[in-house]
């Protein structure tokens, strides 16, 4: 059993997707502290040749060490025409914007009150147009207690049976391997080299929402994915 764990992130990059295809089951890392100005609640798109953030805004004033699980959608503000808006600017006129826009204004036009709902719809969404069907399931929903850090990760592979963890390459720089090793789990770092694909502009910018991938590729978006090194 090859696992991976992270963040569920919003609309995430080409590499999020490159690490969840290799693996037998991914793991959405949930119940740990939600990062402000990171990924979860926003990503980067194009919008002619500037770099934007897609952000959704959420319930964090005072609530410093709330967990990702636990963040609410500031629905007291209009942001999804907003959203829908930046989103049309920048890939308006793009071959497959028809295809992008069925895989987001859906889930966007639902009704959620926390980020993760949200978030995870929307991964979702795109997995299934993408091809990839790797089984997920939540951090939070598997009995871990009170750990963290490294010996966290160790205990969800435990729970998950997991041979092989597929970490990314931060995890050289926390991860106490001689404990995976004593639980016979490997540990194989998802050294990410982004590939290049077509895309409006010059120079190729990388490390965009995958967005920018399908707007520009559509359907042959998993080649680029799976061509991408590992």
């Amino acid at each position: 059993m090859n696992v991976a764990i992270q963040q569920p992130e919003h609309i995430p990059w080409v590499g999020f997707f490159n690490k969840m295809a290799q693996c037998d089951l991914f793991v959405y890392l949930d119940n740990v502290q939600f990062k402000k100005r990171y990924f979860e609640n926003r990503n980067k798109i194009q919008d002619n040749e500037k770099i934007i953030w897609l952000t959704v805004p959420v319930v964090s004033k005072g609530l410093y060490t709330q967990k990702i699980c636990d963040v609410a959608l500031d629905n007291s503000q209009t942001w999804t025409k907003k959203y829908k808006g930046r989103l049309e600017h920048a890939y308006g006129k793009h071959p497959f914007w028809g295809d992008l826009k069925s895989i987001i204004y859906p889930a966007l036009d639902k009704s959620f009150n926390k980020l993760v709902d949200l978030n995870l719809i929307l991964i979702n969404n795109i997995c299934s147009y993408l091809g990839i069907s790797t089984t997920t399931t939540l951090a939070s929903e598997i009995s871990c207690g009170n750990l963290k850090g490294s010996d966290l990760i160790l205990e969800i592979c435990n729970k998950s049976k997991a041979v092989v963890y597929i970490s990314g390459p931060d995890g050289r720089n926390y991860l106490e391997s001689e404990k995976f090793i004593k639980n016979g789990i490997d540990i194989i770092y998802h050294d990410f080299e982004h590939t290049e694909y077509p895309q409006r502009g010059e120079p190729f910018t990388s490390h965009l929402s995958v967005l920018d991938l399908i707007a520009n590729c559509g359907e042959k978006s998993l080649e680029f994915i799976n061509a991408c090194p590992k």
